[in-house]
This record gives structure tokens, sequence and C-alpha cells, in this order.
């Protein structure tokens, strides 16, 4: 008797209301999520009234909820659409699981090695949200293939050590040595902190932490935590040893090559601050990629191009110098996959410099005219 009354309260306020506005599309919904354990097979109307505000809600939560409320197959695709839009939010990780269904699972794999580069991302990150053994292989298969963007594999390492079967997976692949090596760092930050005892020992032994001035670095969580001092930043990133200011310039201080650092604390957070220097392979920003090129004369030169044309290549080199080659002169030229910051700057400070350095680079809000 109740399923009855609800139903014929759905069905009246769709006919009461056939442009619904905002307000009145919501009591709709809230009618029909009283009925979603009803069958929708032995009840025509109601399906009716479902399958047209499924139409109606494509691209908005409500097209989520309402598949998993009347459990609705066939729909893989827009739900995969819904989570590319929105990876990082409840309603787009749950629209992922729900799609995680056989089909579902081949439209995923293919969206992940896809050609489209933001499609591939997104959907990685929706899935290592997602924290579903379904997703393990998938997520894995992306993390050893190194044709793959480093920022796409990282986010599958992150999804990977959230789930014990999926650490295990990344230790073996570790153990067997089918990991990239410009993954050693992500790998290893993210499987030193897991919460599996045995595994973050394991870990620890493949993948020791980074070494600051002699002694251990702390976790990168702890190092986001850690208070530090601004004015003693500044000095660590302009003092000869730390090597920062003779790539960058912060308000004209500095060597001009790397990306210039006056407004970085508007751009980056802390905790991607902190990996920029730790692992600066894991973001190399456009328009810095590093070039090696080879000339006629059995010369090499390594640097950023900065201009080109059909006579000519412009390199800037490390300290800023530019110089011009004849592209007839080149023999070849490759773009290589690492940054052209070198690894390892920690090495040179304490942590607590790096903490101070890294409050220092994040209070620059804006560049000073």
């Amino acid at each position: 008797m109740r399923g009855r009354l609800f139903i014929a309260l759905a069905v009246g306020l769709t006919i009461a209301w056939p442009s619904a506005a905002s307000a009145q599309t919501n009591l709709q919904l809230e009618a029909l999520k009283r009925l979603k354990n009803l069958d929708l097979e032995s009840n025509p109307a109601l399906k009716k009234i479902v399958l047209k505000h499924l139409e109606a809600s494509r691209g908005k939560p409500a097209f989520v909820e309402i598949v998993r409320d009347f459990k609705l197959n066939g729909h893989e695709a827009e739900l995969i659409r819904f989570a590319q839009a929105h990876p990082n939010d409840s309603t787009g990780v749950e629209a992922i699981r729900l799609a995680l269904t056989e089909p579902g699972l081949k439209l995923v794999a293919d969206a992940v090695n896809g050609t489209d580069p933001n499609a591939a991302l997104a959907t990685t990150e929706a899935l290592a949200n997602a924290q579903s053994p379904k997703t393990e292989p998938i997520l894995l298969g992306a993390v050893v293939d190194n044709t793959k963007p480093l920022a796409l594999r990282i986010v599958a390492v992150n999804g990977l050590a959230k789930a014990k079967t999926g650490a295990r997976a990344l230790l073996a692949e570790a153990k067997a040595g089918r990991l990239p090596a410009d993954l050693n760092f992500a790998v290893g930050n993210a499987m030193r902190g897991v919460r599996w005892k045995n595994l973050r020992a394991q870990a620890t032994k493949l993948f020791p932490p980074p070494q600051g001035l002699g002694q251990a670095l702390p976790p990168l969580a702890e190092l986001v935590a850690m208070k530090g001092d601004i004015a003693n930043g500044e000095k660590v990133f302009f003092r000869p040893q730390s090597t920062c200011a003779t790539c960058h310039q912060v308000n004209g201080r500095g060597i001009d090559f790397g990306p210039k650092l006056s407004g970085i604390g508007t751009k980056l957070g802390k905790e991607a601050l902190y990996l920029s220097v730790l692992d600066p392979n894991a973001g190399i920003p456009f328009g810095y990629e590093a070039w090696l090129l080879k000339t006629k004369n059995s010369g090499e030169a390594l640097g950023i191009i900065t201009s080109q044309t059909d006579d000519e290549v412009t390199l800037k080199l490390p300290g800023g110098i530019t110089i011009t080659h004849n592209t007839a002169d080149i023999v070849s030229r490759a773009q290589l996959p690492t940054s052209i910051m070198p690894p390892g700057l920690q090495a040179t400070m304490t942590p607590q410099d790096l903490v101070d350095m890294i409050a220092y680079l994040h209070s620059l809000k804006q560049a000073k005219p």
C-alpha cells in the first residue's frame, strides 16, 4: 500500500510539473528515492518516470544516485564521463565504482590507455580514489608502462598503495626490477607511509628515505606539518651550496634559467613544493623540458629550447647563457624524460633548513614590481 502511494505521488509530481523548477525537481527525486527498492520491471509507470529523470540528470550527481538507487544497468559510459569530470569528488568516485562492471572495466581501461591525455589522467585519478580490487590490474599496468606520462603513473602508484593487495603488487614489481626508475621516489614515499607494518618495513629497505644533511628526512606528511622559519628559508635558498638561485629568480634576484618563483606560493601548496625539490622529475613545467642536441662536430648541448625556426635552434643552458645552433649542423635532438633540475638538492640542507626553505617559497604570493 505504501509503495503504491509513493508511486502515485511520483506520477502526480511529474504530471503536475512537466517543466519543473529546481526545487520541484528535487521534490520529485526525493519521492523517487523512497521507491528505490521496488522492482522497476514490475512497475512500468515507475520505470518510465525513473528513466525520464535519469535522462534529465545526465552530467549531474542525481544521475549517479538514480543509477545506484535503482540498480540500473548499461550506463557505464555516462558514469565514466561523470567520474572523469569529478575524479576527486565523492560522487565521481561512486560513479566510477558503479561503472566497474565487465563492460565498464573495458571502457575504463580504454580511457586510461587512450590517446586523450586529460581523460586518461582523470580516469586514473578516479580509479585511484575508488580503492576497488577490480581497478588494481589497470593501475598496475599504468605504473609499469613508461610510455605513459609520469604524473599519471604517480597517481596510479598512490592509488595502489591505499590497499594492501595493491601495495603488495607494487612491492612485487619493485623486487622483480620492473618498476621504471623515475618512479622510485613516488613508490618509496607512498610505500613507506602504508599502515601495514611488514609492507612498510620491506619498502623502507627497497626505498630508503631521502637524506638531508647528515640525517634521513622525515616522511613527507611530517615535513608538510612542520613549521618553518621564512627568514632563514630565504637565506637557504640563496646560499651558494643550495644552488637554487643558479637556476631560478625571485623578484629579479638569481639567474634566469628555470621557472621564475616570485609568485610560486599562489601556484603550489607545500606538498607540491616539497615534491618539486625531492623529486624534480614528478612535474616538469611546460616549456622547461630538457633537450639534448648533438651536432656534426660531435658536440653535445643540454638545455631548454627557447626558440626555433627552420634555420636555427636557440638553447638556454644552465647558468642562463643562450647559444644558437644552425639547424643544418644538428645531427639529432631528443627531449629527455627527466628534469634538467638535478635530484638530491635536499642533501645540502638539514631537514629544518629544507622546511624553512619551503616555508619561504610558500610565502611568495605575489611578484614585486
